[in-house]
């Protein structure tokens, strides 16, 4: 009876708050019945979606990967030739409400399952070595077959057991996204053909390294000659600018109609590049240093790795160019020097061209 409630997910919450408060002076057991509930609660649910998989998508191919946008768009635009290749359906599950209708923005997605509780099943993470049907292909990390030569999005290529050169399909920006997006353009009294849209921040890569201060001053320095600024952000820093927060395609429907784009190196710019929006100036950490949001998580993976004497891990430390990923030369790239006048000129001169 005491485990049945516990799989309950408001119970299980509630139950966690009642022992924080009555258990308050013996820490070591609270933090024990926490624990204790918590399991129950994962073991259940982690039961509960392998059942789901298997009895209702026993002939899918189903996936679930990092929600890291440039991870996700290197998977789905495979899975069109994917399909092609290997026949059946593709169901995609993921963890972020918000990503549902990015996914489902791709033609060949059959489903797109949504349950916050998908990630306990990341917790059995495995090496991805080859596709199977009615059970969850876990695509986390891309070090299947890497090798130094490769980029990034080669190795989920190798994962998916798709050949380099495969063409990649884009996921349909609609007319309620332009809709919306010209919505946007309205309410924040912006002509798009003279728009810089600048994008400060990043999940994976920490951000932080390049200081606001270089944001604002490049703000200001596009505001001069007549251009109309706007972060793509909610970052107290930036309140005193125009800002915008789209749901991500609706913000594919913004940045299509902007003069110019300038990101820091991240997974927008990954899936704007993928999105053949070449004018765009993308700067890199200095001497392409990767620093993680999760460093420590990074680390013990890597030091178990290399203690199995598997080097296959060694490119997702990578970051790799854009223009050599998606096969052009038209992306400004600029690593970070600390030269923050002399970056700035190449970024205003960039616009007027």
């Amino acid at each position: 009876m005491y485990n049945n409630l516990l799989k309950n997910k408001t119970i299980n919450k509630i139950s966690q708050i009642l022992v924080s408060i009555f258990l308050v002076l013996e820490g070591k057991k609270r933090k024990k019945i926490k624990s204790e509930i918590k399991n129950i609660y994962r073991n259940y649910k982690k039961i509960e979606l392998t059942k789901l998989i298997r009895d209702k998508y026993p002939d899918y191919y189903c996936i679930f990967s990092r929600y890291g946008i440039g991870d996700i768009f290197f998977i789905a635009s495979l899975l069109k030739e994917f399909k092609k290749k290997n026949g059946s359906k593709i169901v995609y599950f993921t963890e972020k409400k918000r990503l549902v209708n990015f996914l489902k923005a791709f033609p060949s997605i059959d489903h797109v399952v949504f349950d916050k509780d998908i990630k306990f099943l990341q917790e059995e993470q495995t090496l991805q070595r080859h596709m199977q049907k009615g059970t969850l292909n876990k695509l986390f990390f891309p070090y299947r077959g890497a090798k130094k030569t490769y980029t990034f999005s080669d190795n989920y290529n190798n994962m998916l057991d798709m050949p380099l050169d495969t063409a990649r399909e884009l996921p349909v920006i609609n007319k309620k996204n332009y809709i919306k997006a010209e919505e946007e353009f309205e309410k924040l009294k912006l002509n798009p053909q003279n728009t810089v849209l600048l994008i400060p921040d990043a999940t994976m890569f920490d951000y932080r390294i390049i200081d606001s201060v270089f944001w604002i001053n490049l703000a200001g320095k596009l505001q001069n000659p007549g251009y109309e600024v706007v972060f793509n952000c909610n970052m107290p820093e930036y309140k005193h600018f125009k800002c915008t927060f789209l749901p991500i395609m609706d913000f594919l429907a913004f940045t299509k109609q902007v003069k110019y784009i300038v990101s820091f190196r991240s997974g927008i710019s990954d899936l704007l590049a993928g999105m053949n929006m070449f004018n765009m100036s993308v700067i890199y950490p200095p001497n392409l240093e990767v620093i993680w949001a999760d460093a420590l998580q990074f680390h013990n993976l890597h030091k178990w790795h290399e203690q199995k004497y598997d080097n296959e891990f060694d490119n997702i430390f990578n970051i790799h160019s854009l223009n050599a990923t998606f096969k052009t030369d038209k992306i400004d790239e600029i690593i970070y020097d600390y030269n923050d006048e002399r970056i700035i000129e190449r970024i205003t001169n960039n616009c007027k061209k």
